[in-house]
């Protein structure tokens, strides 16, 4: 089994999300990438988003784990990591990802109310990976602060 931190990338006020060209149309996801030998959670996580998306992690919390089968068995390492808000300039590995871009609570909270129910119908242009996966679970985690903060 091998171990894959995934991580969902916050400035404060808005959340960072990318998608890989394999991914279902429309779909964005929290950055992941396998650990290299001998490295640790926190040292793949801050070397994972500085080579996917060139931002500089100042802070990272622990959420969960998850089993995961697809593409090869692996076990998910979840966790929020936060950049400094003046920071935010991303530059994508296009070798990684399609595409990667910040979204506001507003944008998030729309997409997790709107996911893809039928396969056979076009699915929303943004949503998010669904509820049993734990990049939902990140991006719900997320927005539950962002809900909190606000009031």
């Amino acid at each position: 089994m091998a171990p894959v931190v995934i991580v969902l990338v916050s400035d404060g006020s808005r959340c960072l999300l990318a998608r890989q060209a394999m991914f279902p149309k429309g779909m964005y996801s929290a950055l992941s990438g396998f650990c290299d030998m001998g490295e640790s959670v926190e040292e793949a996580l801050l070397r994972e988003v500085a080579e996917e998306v060139g931002l500089e992690v100042e802070d990272l919390q622990y959420s969960g784990s998850q089993h995961w089968p697809f593409p090869q068995s692996s076990f998910m390492l979840a966790c929020h990591a936060t950049v400094n808000p003046d920071k935010t300039q991303v530059n994508i590995d296009k070798a990684e990802l399609e595409d990667a871009r910040w979204f506001t609570y507003e944008e998030i909270t729309e997409a997790l109310q709107n996911m893809p129910r039928d396969p056979r119908r076009e699915p929303p242009v943004f949503w998010v990976p669904p509820s049993y996966a734990i990049a939902n679970q990140l991006i719900q985690e997320w927005a539950n602060h962002q809900q909190l903060s606000r009031k």
